[in-house]
């Protein structure tokens, strides 16, 4: 049997650990900031030490840009925000949003992460663009695997494509939520501080 990736370990850990009991050695520590720190050690481990920078923004233009997007909503329809990670092919982070968008489903959610990332992206005039997202129906309705059938979706849907086709060269897939973490930390701060949550 071979050995364990340190992306898999990573994941193994992340589910082990109770947020609560660490939240009770140090009330700093909350479950969004535990989420953003496993995003920060999941691009480390994909890129090796050193490479992820800690400040966003870092100049760049005309590459192979990388965007990670999800959506949040509590309740479903309830409070809801976007997250959005913008990188570079080595996974340096360029730019990050976190937006809150009012109530609404979680569906709605994703794609408006979707559209924040294909308009955040058009500034670093990128040559190939790779989206990803947890979100198996988006993806699969971006890439004509799935019809829109929802009247609130199908105006969002148009968007995103309308986007997405003014690009030289673009793909989009789904991921496992644990390859997500910085987005979704993103998102979930959206709502967390619009709400005043700690």
């Amino acid at each position: 049997m071979g050995s364990i990736s340190d992306q898999e370990l990573l994941g193994l850990i992340r589910k082990s650990i109770d947020p609560d009991s660490i939240a009770a050695k140090d009330s700093r520590i909350t479950r969004r900031r535990l989420e953003e720190f496993f995003g920060h050690l999941n691009s480390i481990i994909k890129t090796g030490p050193g490479l992820v920078k800690d400040k966003v923004g870092k100049p760049f233009s005309g590459g192979h840009v990388l965007v990670y997007t999800d959506g949040a909503s509590r309740g479903n329809p309830g409070k809801a925000g976007i997250g959005v990670v913008i990188c570079d092919k080595e996974q340096n982070v360029l730019e990050e949003i976190s937006e809150y968008i009012g109530e609404t489903t979680n569906n709605v959610a994703e794609y408006r992460a979707l559209i924040s990332g294909l308009e955040g992206v058009r500034k670093y005039h990128p040559k190939e663009l790779e989206m990803f997202s947890d979100s198996e129906l988006l993806v699969k309705q971006i890439n004509g695997q799935y019809k829109v059938r929802s009247p609130s979706i199908l105006p969002l849907y148009k968007e995103a494509k309308r986007l997405a086709e003014t690009l030289p060269k673009w793909k989009i897939r789904d991921i496992p939520r644990e390859e997500n973490p910085l987005a979704d930390a993103l998102a979930n701060k959206a709502i967390d501080e619009h709400c005043g949550c700690p």
